[in-house]
């Protein structure tokens, strides 16, 4: 199993809920996905220390060859033409 972690900065908060609704679109309807989880960011921003994101999203593949196929599925592709505009997104794989 591989688990892919994105953390979402939106730069209008204002998208924040329909970009999870979109996401769990995603991780409802893309057959590759094993299973997906959605966040939403309940602390504050702190004056000094780490970058606290909007939105995560955690998704399990059964293996790389699905999480390699991933950004190329319709559904992904979706959250590229209908999503908000990112102020930044961090990402990270790997296997469990």
């Amino acid at each position: 199993m591989i688990k892919h972690v994105s953390v979402f900065t939106l730069k209008d908060k204002m998208g924040i809920d329909h970009f999870i609704t979109l996401l769990e679109e995603v991780g409802n309807d893309c057959s590759l996905i094993v299973n997906s989880e959605v966040g939403c960011n309940i602390s504050k921003q702190p004056a000094i220390g780490p970058h606290f994101g909007d939105i995560i999203q955690i998704i399990e593949f059964k293996n790389e060859d699905d999480l390699n196929n991933y950004p190329k599925s319709k559904e992904h592709q979706k959250l590229l033409t209908d999503g908000p505009e990112m102020e930044t997104v961090a990402a990270i794989d790997y296997i469990i």
